[in-house]
């Protein structure tokens, strides 16, 4: 599995596209996306976006997001993107402080599986690991 993270807009999902191999309409054709897709459609398709959202998803049901994640890593996607939540200004709102605290959890869960990790800033990957 390949683990990208970098904020919000930064070219994460461009580079997830580029690593793929495919062209853009496969690629999205076998993606599932965090915003937009249920939980259980992330256990069907071998590219993640915005992982993240599955978080907010679990969250705002009250739901704890490590089942989840521990589910994701008995399929093993190809690639999986995610924000990084945790950097900035620490949220007042207890509800924004424990989403944060669970997308870093399942990010650290993601990388410690990945054989590559990247960081994207401004379009441009660095690799963190493998």
């Amino acid at each position: 599995m390949i683990l990208i993270i970098g904020g919000a807009c930064q070219g994460k999902r461009e580079y997830a596209l580029q690593l793929s191999g495919t062209d853009e309409k496969t690629f999205e054709e076998n993606l599932a996306d965090g915003w937009r897709d249920k939980p259980q459609k992330a256990m069907e398709k071998p590219y993640l976006i915005s992982f993240h959202g599955w978080v907010r998803q679990l969250a705002e049901e009250g739901l704890d997001a490590e089942p989840f994640v521990r589910q994701i890593l008995k399929n093993i996607p190809k690639i999986v993107t995610m924000d990084e939540i945790g950097y900035g200004i620490v949220p007042v709102e207890r509800t924004e402080r424990d989403y944060r605290e669970a997308v870093g959890h399942a990010g650290q869960m993601l990388a410690e599986h990945a054989s590559q990790v990247y960081r994207v800033v401004c379009g441009i990957p660095t690799k963190i690991k493998g």
